[in-house]
């Protein structure tokens, strides 16, 4: 299963909690420059705060800031999704407002993979977002 959240409003706390709650087992980031200016979200922090085995920086091929989300990245998604849960991570809290939606999970959901997209305490699918959603 494949979830994505931003973290506009979150902490790092906030987003350890939603990994631990939904039993996570990797977080992807999927922002093509992996740096914040909001305290706890760059790359080298995440690393310390999850480690490697957890915090995967991949926007080299599923970053969407620079151009479209490289078929590589669809490919490791698609092989992952057969491995447990993971979480893609970028900064937008909306994910109509983000790639996470947009470019990876339209492309996942051809796939047949609907992309569960968490943000303002509710829950909604790919497939939803695009009949209208529940935001």
């Amino acid at each position: 299963m494949i979830y994505s959240i931003g973290y506009a409003r979150m902490t790092p706390q906030n987003l350890e909690e939603t990994l631990r709650e939904r039993k996570i087992d990797l977080l992807i980031d999927v922002r093509s420059v992996p740096y914040s200016r909001k305290a706890g979200f760059n790359r080298k922090r995440l690393e310390e705060q999850f480690g490697l085995k957890v915090y995967i920086w991949k926007g080299d091929i599923l970053g969407g800031k620079f151009g479209p989300v490289q078929e590589a990245g669809i490919d490791y998604l698609l092989r992952l999704d057969k491995e447990g849960k993971q979480i893609l991570m970028c900064l937008e809290n909306d994910p109509r407002d983000c790639h996470r939606y947009q470019d990876i999970g339209v492309r996942l959901l051809e796939h047949g993979i609907d992309v569960v997209h968490l943000h303002d305490g509710i829950e909604e699918t790919t497939s939803e977002i695009l009949e209208g959603g529940k935001a």
